[in-house]
């Protein structure tokens, strides 16, 4: 596959990646970024999405459900009118964000152990999460609305990731950050996040 990557003029701190290989990177984000090793996590857990298919397993093995629900509020439209139609809504969120929290925390592993592989501090992808608490706050993963965990739990789970793989806390071969990202930042001047 080939990957491209785009930068897109938007405050928001955000990257996606679409199926076809694009990954689209905001200014927010790269604002926000203290280093390289946080940018390589961050292109790593989206390029995780393209890699593994996530996209597609998620239409695949959501569908069963989703055409069940469908079915079940056309039925219980004849008893309870637009009731039934709101409450598939409501469950076609559940469905669909439940899945794809479970994809977010793979595309988070494997971007951990991409990280480790290619020699960054994986220390900094825990450092995003508190990147992004600080900005946004602790808030809490909703089951219907959230299509990812908290910044907090998922800060956590990396530090683990990097305690198990890690026991000992030597960091000092690993990359953190690089003239080219610095002249990078600097390049790009002040950016607004949101």
């Amino acid at each position: 596959m080939e990957f491209r990557f785009y930068v897109i003029e938007n405050g928001e701190i955000n990257a996606s990646a679409l199926p076809d290989g694009a990954i689209l990177v905001n200014t927010g984000l790269l604002g926000a970024l203290d280093n390289e090793a946080q940018l390589a996590f961050v292109l790593s857990h989206e390029i995780a999405h393209i890699t593994q298919a996530h996209s597609w397993r998620q239409v695949h093995d959501t569908r069963t459900k989703r055409v069940l629900l469908v079915i079940a509020a056309a039925v219980a439209s004849a008893y309870i009118d637009d009731l039934a139609y709101f409450l598939r809504d409501l469950g076609l969120l559940w469905i669909w964000n439940g899945y794809s929290r479970r994809l977010e925390n793979q595309a988070d592993r494997i971007a951990m152990q991409s990280l480790i592989e290619h020699g960054y501090d994986p220390r900094q992808a825990a450092r995003l999460s508190e990147i992004l608490i600080e900005r946004h706050g602790g808030r809490s993963t909703s089951a219907v609305w959230s299509s990812h965990e908290s910044n907090v739990l998922r800060g956590s789970f990396l530090t683990v990731q990097v305690q198990r793989q890690y026991p000992q806390g030597d960091f000092s071969d690993k990359t953190t950050d690089t003239e080219a990202f610095r002249a990078m930042r600097q390049a790009m001047g002040p950016v607004k996040s949101m």
